[in-house]
This record gives structure tokens, sequence and C-alpha cells, in this order.
């Protein structure tokens, strides 16, 4: 007795990954979908694909190819990610207090008591003169 329910496996199942391929790449014979998706251990191939077609997932066209159902052709455009802006991708970084963040290296951060007042004057530059030597 079979009946056709429609059922969607796992994202990480083999008959998913072959439902995404052939949606890429159009039907394909058994042993080409054998070589492309790793379906396990030979002997449980068999029992994976007669519940796929028993899922209403995939099925067999009048060549002998293996095809996806229009269920399973509307289910995978559904997961599909929609295009993200991109502030929504990264979205910008929050920090109430930049002494308590772990962002900013220690030497970047102003000293909490402002700057010396004893600052030696051989130590000050000249506005205007190179780092370097040369």
């Amino acid at each position: 007795m079979t009946s056709n329910i429609n059922v969607a496996p796992l994202r990480r199942s083999a008959v998913y990954k072959t439902a995404e391929l052939i949606i890429a790449t159009g039907p394909r014979t058994l042993e080409s979908l054998f070589v492309a998706v790793d379906f396990g251990v030979k002997s449980s191939r068999a029992e994976k694909l007669r519940l796929a077609f028993e899922a209403n997932w995939l099925v067999q066209d009048k060549d002998g190819q293996i095809d996806v159902t229009d269920f399973a052709r509307n289910h995978i455009a559904a997961q599909t990610p929609k295009m993200q802006y991109i502030g929504e991708i990264t979205p910008a970084q929050y920090r109430p207090n930049i002494y308590a963040s772990q962002g900013l290296s220690k030497k970047n951060i102003p000293n909490r008591r402002g700057q010396r007042n004893d600052i030696p004057a051989w130590s000050v530059r000249e506005i205007g003169s190179s780092q370097t030597k040369a």
C-alpha cells in the first residue's frame, strides 16, 4: 500500500541534497545521482529512494530519469534566504563604555585622569615633525 503524502525531508539528508541538485542541473539518472550525492551504504540507497518517492518528493519521468515534484520545487524555493541589505547583515557595534570594552587595545584607551601636567619639555615633539628619522 503506497500513500502519496507530502513530506519534506531534513535539509542535511541525501534526498534533500538530491532535490537541490536536480533543481540546479535538471533531471538525472540513478547512476549519476549516486555519483553526485552520498546516499550512504549501498544497501540503504534503494530504501531511501523508495521513501522519497512515497513522500512525493522525487518522481521518475517518462525518459526514466529522476526529477523532483512541484511540491519539492515549491518547498525548496520557499526555503531559500531572502536578499538582505548591508545594514541588516552587519549591525553597528554598541559600546556603552569604552573602558570596559574588550574590542579596543589598551594603548588606544585614553587615560581616565586626563592628560598629565608634568610632561617634560624634552619629550614633546614639535608640530609637524616626523616620527621616523631618515
